[in-house]
């Protein structure tokens, strides 16, 4: 057991009386009534409220109630519980109990559907009891279930089976302590803890030492904990029981929470602490029943119920008056002079001393970390502290000022002579020491004190205080900023708007001097230039203490810290704020003092003193969605409105947050919104990222972000978009099938007029050279009448006559077989011998592969070309000349026909036709040409023509002529 005398020292450590007036939540900020049976932080760190009206949702902002219209089975709700699984039970007179989990009210009916009333809750890290008027029970299978203590007992039975063991074994005295978790039961009295199990079997006993007024029936409350120990409280305390260990501790209330006796009692099991909750008071103790904190609440009435949430804040609650909340940030601070208007701060010989109006002078002591009392007297009502100064001492304030040396205080008084009097001034703004010589800042004048003298240079109404820089004074004024110079005050860069505002604080650096305005911020003054902290615009700043590369401001919102920039001075950032949600008395704050980690702040009520090494100053804020789902879908009209709700959940700091936003792939900037909800209008279907960013003044931030799924109306899904694809295609598939099938039909009648045109004009040429022949011809039969060669002549007339029978029948045909053109040929050939008498010889050879009955050619074709050989290359010729006609086969479908000739060669025909004096040309190749463009013009043959002279390609004289035929199906 733990000694009384060592509690009560522990207990005048640890407890933390509260200091400020506290925030309140009633019926008139919005709770739907003022009696509260319980409170408990759930998994995600909202607060709840059990009450007679519902069960309540806080979340720092707003209040959310839930009733039986949301599902609840009684809003007669009196005891909460969270479970190790996250899911928050709730209890009331009813058949149902049941948890919460993301606002889903879950609940679950008694077996035989009876009403019950749960008192006590038991849990472990799987399960959990309650413990009402029909003995201890548990949820299994969707119902609520007695859980008996004996396998061959119900809860009924056992009490009077109870009753007849304790007596036969001597145990009237002792009081059960089931624990359904290990199944195992306490029977305790004040000397000693007997552990059964749960057949009643003896496993082991221990001593203890309990008050002999304990008394069963002032039982206040009982419950199993995390670790399987069980309370059990009474009036005057609570008695542990650890099951685990086989250890009890018994805790007098009286020892802790100086109070002899209670009527009411909580006790709840959280994950690293208890806390016990009695009225007035809150005990924190570990699993090892060590006490790590307490609290006393003895102004705060309404403190029957209290609760420490995760983050330090303090709730407490009553029937009567609502929810009484106490911030974390007020409880680690520590305040002096409350309730006094504390006006300066200053640091005297290593000692921190504070100004109070219309009181005096007190310096803070290390040894009962208080401030006392160090000098008054220093007039009526409105006597304003003005400085605390070192090197030289002063402390200056509207009545008397004071020189502070080695402890001693001495008052401060000029005697000067003005006219035919003398006055003496002992009230005074400022004072400062330069070169030898003493200045008096006064509300109206300055005074200048020598070895020699102590005279007034100069009267000037608005001063306030002065400073030297680069060994030189300066005044602020509420004029602005000045210069004593040659003992008169001048205004430097007369033309800076900053140097003509309003100054109420300097603070000089080996660089610079630090002027705080009156509303603009501060800036920086050397002699070479002006430079304005622009964030710090708007800004009253009662005090700069400039610390490494940082400015702490003394400001009317609060407490900033400054980085400065030295790149640029003019955007240097506040990347750091303190407000009285940080824990300062008000953020009206009047000085400043900074002592390693520690900020004390002095203000019109008072001082706080806060540890900024503290981590709940560097705790991001906690983020998060109104609605839960992790993708929001928005369909039909809701995609032209889309709204997103979301919120910090901080029951302290909600004021000082700077929310953002960006939309992916939207947008890819940051875009500040002032408000809680980011509404979208008109968003193209996609699947969206929206992000939100918190920044708190501390400039922790945490960035949530949610998926934003807009639904495409049908058409505009991509099956939509693909049978639309799709019937469009189709659409031009069949119009492409159309136009295809006109132009094709077009390009085909064009093709047979083409054909027919071509037909025509092939007849048309054929018959041009009918004369043409024909005039050949009877020039040599006419040679040889002439020649008096009858007989030649006959056998060349019947020879004509055969060869003209033949080609005027060919001649009106489109194409003739081979054998017809060689017959053709043939006698062609041998009218011209005929003509040119031995001369003239040639040669036809066809290849074996050609089917000449069956196989065709175009008619009258070849005849012009063999015509040309013998008429152009040939008769030139003083000796015998051979023409040689060659057919060959070349694939199945082609042939090819060479007609040479060992004549004079295609160049130099040209130079006889050049030098004839007639000049006369043949249009014979004119006319090939252009048969040939018609065939192939006709589609029914592709001719390929090429004539050469034989010369050229070193093959002696005359001329080559190759065609090669490929005859096209229909």
């Amino acid at each position: 057991m733990v000694k009384n005398s060592f509690i009560v020292v522990l207990f005048l450590f640890c407890a933390k009386i509260f200091a400020q007036d506290p925030i309140r939540y009633s019926t008139k900020q919005g709770l739907p009534t003022n009696h509260i049976y319980d409170i408990q932080e759930d998994a995600d760190g909202f607060m709840w409220f059990a009450t007679n009206r519902g069960l309540i949702k806080f979340d720092g902002e707003t209040f959310k109630t839930f009733t039986i219209q949301r599902g609840l089975p009684n809003n007669d709700t009196w005891l909460l519980e969270l479970d190790y699984q996250g899911k928050l039970w709730y209890f009331s007179k009813s058949s149902y109990q049941g948890y919460i989990v993301n606002d889903s009210i879950y609940k679950f009916q008694t077996v035989d559907k009876i009403v019950i009333s749960p008192r006590f809750t038991y849990k472990n890290k799987d399960s959990l009891w309650f413990f009402s008027n029909d003995g201890i029970q548990t949820i299994k299978n969707n119902k609520i279930k007695e859980v008996g203590l004996y396998s061959k007992y119900n809860n009924k039975e056992f009490n009077e089976w109870l009753l007849t063991e304790f007596k036969k074994k001597g145990l009237e005295n002792y009081y059960p302590l089931p624990n359904p978790d290990t199944r195992e039961l306490a029977l305790f009295s004040e000397k000693e803890i007997l552990f059964y199990d749960w057949d009643f079997n003896f496993i082991t006993k221990i001593k203890q030492s309990l008050p002999s007024t304990l008394n069963n029936s002032k039982i206040q409350n009982s419950g199993l904990l995390y670790n399987n120990i069980y309370f059990n409280a009474f009036d005057k305390g609570v008695l542990f029981i650890n099951f685990k260990t086989k250890t009890s501790k018994y805790i007098p209330f009286s020892s802790y929470a100086n109070i002899n006796s209670v009527n009411y009692f909580k006790c709840k099991g959280l994950k690293n602490e208890i806390q016990i909750s009695i009225p007035g008071h809150l005990l924190i103790f570990n699993y090892n029943l060590e006490l790590i904190n307490s609290y006393s609440f003895p102004d705060i009435s309404n403190n029957r119920i209290s609760y420490k949430d995760s983050n330090g804040n303090i709730w407490l609650a009553d029937f009567t008056q609502g929810v009484t909340f106490i911030p974390n940030t007020q409880l680690q601070s520590i305040y002096f002079l409350k309730g006094k208007k504390t006006k300066k701060l200053g640091v005297i010989d290593n000692q921190l001393i504070a100004g109070v109006n219309d009181v005096g002078f007190f310096k803070y002591s290390n040894n009962s970390k208080k401030f006392k009392f160090l000098i008054g007297d220093i007039g009526e009502s409105n006597a304003e502290i003005y400085q605390i100064k070192e090197n030289p001492n002063y402390l200056v304030s509207a009545r008397k000022s004071f020189s502070y040396i080695n402890n001693e205080l001495s008052t401060i008084q000029l005697n000067l002579v003005e006219g035919l009097n003398n006055t003496i001034q002992t009230s005074f703004k400022d004072i400062i020491n330069l070169k030898n010589n003493t200045y008096y800042v006064g509300s109206a004048n300055i005074i200048k004190k020598t070895q020699e003298e102590t005279v007034t240079l100069l009267n000037k109404s608005g001063l306030l205080l002065g400073s030297v820089f680069n060994d030189k004074l300066f005044v602020a004024s509420s004029d602005g900023l000045f210069q004593l110079k040659n003992d008169s005050l001048i205004k430097p860069f007369q033309n800076n708007v900053f140097l003509n505002i309003s100054i109420i604080s300097l603070t000089t650096t080996p660089n610079n001097l630090w002027v705080g305005t009156d509303g603009r911020g501060v800036y920086s003054y050397n002699e070479e230039k002006v430079r304005h902290i622009k964030n710090t615009d708007g800004l009253s700043v009662q005090r700069i203490i400039k610390k490494d590369t940082v400015l702490w401001l003394a400001t009317q919102n609060g407490v900033k810290k400054v980085a400065l920039n030295k790149n640029s001075i003019e955007n240097s950032l506040i990347i750091d704020a303190f407000y009285e949600t940080d824990g300062l008395l008000q953020n009206n704050i009047n000085d400043i003092f900074l002592e390693d980690s520690l900020l004390y702040a002095a203000s019109d009520i008072g001082i706080a003193k806060l540890d900024l090494t503290s981590p709940i100053y560097k705790k991001s804020p906690k983020l998060y969605f109104k609605k839960q789902q992790d993708t929001l879908r928005f369909i039909d009209n809701e995609r032209d409105n889309i709204s997103v709700s979301f919120s910090v959940l901080d029951f302290v700091n909600q004021n000082y947050i700077n929310y953002q936003y960006r939309l992916f792939p939207k947008q890819k900037e940051w875009v500040n919104t002032e408000t809680e909800t980011i509404f979208f209008s008109n968003l193209s279907p996609d699947v969206y990222i929206l992000e939100i960013k918190a920044t708190d003044q501390h400039n922790n931030s945490t960035v949530i972000k949610k998926y934003l799924n807009v639904v495409p109306k049908w058409w505009q899904t991509i099956a939509a978009k693909i049978c639309f694809g799709l019937i469009i295609i189709g659409f031009l598939l069949l119009i492409n099938k159309y136009l295809t099938n006109r132009i094709r039909k077009k390009e085909h009648e064009k093709a047979r007029q083409d054909k027919r045109v071509a037909g025509l004009e092939l007849q048309a040429l054929r018959s041009q050279m009918n004369p043409h022949f024909v005039h050949n011809s009877l020039n040599a039969i006419q040679y040889y009448i002439q020649r008096n060669e009858v007989e030649l002549s006959e056998n060349y007339l019947v020879k004509f006559s055969k060869l003209i029978r033949l080609f005027f029948e060919y001649s009106r045909r489109q194409s003739i077989t081979i054998s017809e053109e060689l017959e053709l040929l043939t006698n062609y050939l041998e009218i011209e011998k005929l003509r040119f008498e031995e001369k003239l010889n040639f040669d036809i050879t066809v290849c074996e592969n050609i089917d000449v009955e069956e196989q065709l050619i175009p008619s009258m074709l070849l005849q012009p070309i063999v015509e040309n050989a013998v008429n152009h290359g040939l008769f030139h010729k003083q000796e015998n000349g051979l023409v040689s006609i060659d057919f060959t086969q070349l694939d199945e479908d082609t042939f090819q026909v060479i007609v040479k000739d060992d004549g004079i060669g295609i160049k130099k025909a040209k130079d006889i036709y050049k030098r004839s004096s007639k000049n006369y040309q043949s249009n014979s190749s004119a006319v090939l040409h252009e048969r040939l463009d018609l065939l192939n013009q006709s589609k029914d043959w592709n001719i390929n023509y090429n004539i050469q002279d034989r010369s050229d390609i070193n093959k002696g004289e005359g001329t080559i002529v190759t065609l090669t035929f490929n005859q096209i199906e229909a």
